[in-house]
Formats: C-alpha cells, structure tokens, sequence
C-alpha cells in the first residue's frame, strides 16, 4: 500500500509548477497512520486536508481550507471522526525557481464526535513548509511541525483547551497546483 502510495504521488509530483500572482491555488494533505502497541492494542487513523485560495500576489494568499479525520483504536474498538472548516493565509518566499519556504496560518472551527459523544471548538495551528517547484503548476509541499492551540467543548463536559508546539517531532507532506487567471 505504502509502495503504491508513494508512487502516486511521485507520478503527480512530477507534473508540478510555481506560484504566481493572481492565480487559484488548490492543495492536499493525505494521512494515514497504522500502529500496534505491545499490549496488542491496534490504533488507526485517516485524514485528508484540502484546501483553496487566492494568490493576489507572489507572496500571499489566502482562502479556505478543510480537514477530515478518522481513527478506530482498542478493543472493543473505539471510532471517532472530526470535521474542521475555516480560512488560512499564507506567506511564501521563493528561494529560486524551484525551491520556496512558506508559513501557514490554518484556523478551523471543528465538529466531531468519540463513541457517540459529540464534540465543538475551534483550532489554529502555523506551521512552517518548503515547495518544491515541479512543472506546469504543480508543486510538493513539505511541511515541519507546528505550533498550535484547540479549544474544545466535549457534551456534558466543561470545555478544555491544548496548547502544542511541535518542531522536529512531526512532519506531513502534501502536493499543490497553481492555475493562472
């Protein structure tokens, strides 16, 4: 699965290009995480990140973005799925023809809900990220960490908030199309 994957996503890397003023940008993030503990205890998760904005100019866009999660773990298994929706900015700095650097701001307010129990907050999470420029628009994104903060309000439970500074620790990669106007 992970060969087949990889593949893919080398074949539609391989079609990609950069950024530029006055254009649509359209982007993906794609998560999939399977684990078992010693304890023989089985955790998976999925999660999918899209996202679309305006590029008004070769620094900055900005639009919305959405994000969808999954995960089953434990026996009797235990399912939870969360739904996020809201606007991101973004600033980009080429550092040549094919490489970028660029920081996303992401702000979600979410829905979810753990073995029937529903769930409602709001998140935002900046994280730091390199493009690299392929052809015709495409581009891979790499990004490294983040620093984040959810506040959430569980039914029947007083709201809780988390606070996460991730650099180093975490890292995700996703792939991007610019189409001109």
């Amino acid at each position: 699965m992970k060969k087949i994957f990889l593949s893919a996503l080398v074949a539609a890397a391989s079609l990609t290009a950069h950024a530029q003023r006055h254009s649509i940008l359209v982007y993906g993030n794609l998560g999939i995480n399977s684990s078992k503990s010693a304890a023989d205890v089985k955790t998976s998760s999925f999660s999918f990140s899209p996202g679309v904005g305006y590029q008004w100019d070769d620094h900055w866009t900005g639009g919305v973005n959405l994000k969808t999660e999954s995960w089953k773990t434990g026996s009797p298994e235990v399912k939870s799925t969360a739904f996020g929706a809201g606007p991101f900015i973004r600033y980009a700095h080429p550092l040549s023809d094919i490489f970028a650097v660029y920081g996303q701001l992401n702000t979600n307010f979410l829905s979810g809900k753990t073995a029937g129990v529903k769930m409602n907050g709001a998140e935002a999470t900046l994280f730091p990220a390199i493009g690299v420029n392929l052809k015709n628009g495409f581009a891979l994104n790499f990004n490294f960490g983040s620093l984040g903060f959810t506040s959430a309000k569980v039914k029947g439970q007083d709201r809780s908030s988390s606070f996460g500074l991730n650099f180093g620790s975490g890292a995700g990669f996703g792939i991007s199309k610019n189409f001109g106007l």
